[in-house]
């Protein structure tokens, strides 16, 4: 058993989805957040920088001493080779364990995927897709605007319902059989993109990717062992306006979160 804390990343406040759903998969687990939000979003920017970037939020957390860590970022996930980076620790992506949850989806034909612009430029969700099987047909669509959206607080307003109806629309004249939510902030957005593609599939890519820690955390015999969650320890940690993510993080996961400041040397 291994009662250390699980990290977990991302640009900003997109992987409090997958807190939520440690929170209910993995309710003994302790673990620590940090958010870019000072350089979010990350799906405009170039590879290098990127690469740079997750370097500087994996460090970070393993100086915390955790003993695993989800990188809850698509973007990060999509264009940074978390196997080669020189860490002692697992580092678990959210692109592969979104693609098997999408394949286990039974009579797919049409798979659209939705994420930002540097993770639609990498290709990998159709390559991985189609890797697993060559017939489905894969159509893939940068949405820029909806983490700043998100990161804004809009997600609940009527612009965002717009900027999506103007993103999916081929998809409700021609519907497709599942949605990958390619960003971990998108599921945020879940309700709205169900009222347009009311008959679409949406696979929630935090959600799959802590059952598959879940999974690989008790095959490896890393659970914590505490039996209740009075011993649970959280922390949070965010770049930008410490203020304002308190808020609302405090929306999206219900827990009282007394956010700590990070800033990059």
């Amino acid at each position: 058993m291994d009662n250390r804390p699980i990290g977990i990343l991302d640009s900003g406040l997109g992987g409090l989805t997958a807190v939520n759903a440690l929170r209910a998969v993995l309710p003994n687990e302790s673990f620590i957040y940090v958010g870019d939000t000072a350089r979010v979003p990350y799906g405009e920017k170039d590879v290098a920088t990127i690469h740079m970037y997750a370097n500087q939020l994996i460090q970070f957390l393993q100086d915390k001493g955790v003993k695993a860590i989800v990188v809850a970022c698509g973007t990060i996930s999509s264009n940074v080779n978390l196997d080669a980076l020189p860490f002692n620790f697992p580092i678990i992506d959210v692109v592969r364990p979104g693609v098997k949850a999408c394949l286990g989806i039974p009579n797919l034909n049409r798979i659209g995927v939705i994420a930002t612009a540097a993770t639609i430029k990498s290709g990998i969700f159709p390559k991985m897709l189609k890797e697993e099987n060559p017939r489905l047909v894969i159509e893939a669509l940068a949405c820029p605007m909806f983490v700043p959206l998100i990161e804004g607080d809009f997600a609940e307003r009527k612009l965002s319902h717009h900027i999506a109806e103007a993103y999916l629309g081929e998809w409700q004249k021609n519907p497709i059989d599942a949605l990958i939510l390619g960003c971990t902030h998108y599921p945020l957005l879940s309700p709205i993109f169900q009222k347009i593609l009311p008959n679409t599939i949406l696979v929630d890519i935090a959600q799959a990717t802590i059952e598959y820690t879940k999974k690989f955390l008790t095959k490896n015999g890393m659970l914590n062992n505490h039996s209740g969650n009075s011993e649970v320890k959280n922390e949070f940690y965010a770049s930008g306006d410490i203020t304002k993510f308190n808020k609302m993080s405090r929306m999206i996961t219900g827990l009282d979160i007394d956010t700590k400041k990070i800033n990059w040397d």
